[in-house]
């Protein structure tokens, strides 16, 4: 006995719906990814299917344009403080991911804010791109690998600016 032919609507719902289990069992990997091997508080953000990340407890992140951000990551990487580095290529920045910063309240030095360096805000949220996604990754997260200090990133980013690396 031959099964029921699917009608092109039919089909279509069909592939559909296979492309978002698909495509949630892969956030759920990468999901597990973060969480088991990177100890990260990831959860998936399943309307807008993203991974997210909340900042403070685990880990800290700075945001910076990529005129500033690529030779302060090149100089991190030359000091062995090199740690997760993802981009956003489309509007142009940068997120370093550290180790929690020390302060309670995460504040930024004059000349940083001066070329749009933020810093995401004790229990905010991060989204996390899949590690999967390796053009959204300048440098990936590192299994056993330590974050970098959240206050050398911004020693080293002040360094940069003084040497006028950045635009």
């Amino acid at each position: 006995m031959k099964g029921i032919p699917l009608t092109t609507p039919a089909k279509r719902l069909f592939v559909r719906s296979t492309r978002s289990a698909s495509a949630e069992l892969d956030l759920a990997s990468e999901a597990n990814f973060f969480s088991e091997l990177m100890e990260w508080p990831v959860s998936i953000d399943v309307p807008h299917k993203r991974l997210v990340v909340r900042t403070g407890d685990v880990l800290d992140a700075l945001l910076l344009p990529r005129a500033l951000a690529e030779p302060v990551a090149l100089e991190l990487s030359s000091s062995l403080m090199a740690g997760p580095v993802s981009r956003d290529e489309s509007k142009g920045w940068w997120t370093f991911i550290t180790e929690p910063c020390q302060r309670p309240k995460p504040e930024l030095p004059d000349e940083l804010r001066a070329k749009r360096v933020h810093a995401v805000p004790p229990r905010g949220q991060l989204v996390i791109p899949p590690v999967t996604e390796s053009a959204s990754w300048w440098q990936p997260p590192q299994p056993g690998r330590l974050l970098p200090p959240w206050s050398a990133v911004v020693a080293i980013a002040r360094r940069v600016i003084d040497r006028g690396h950045s635009s």
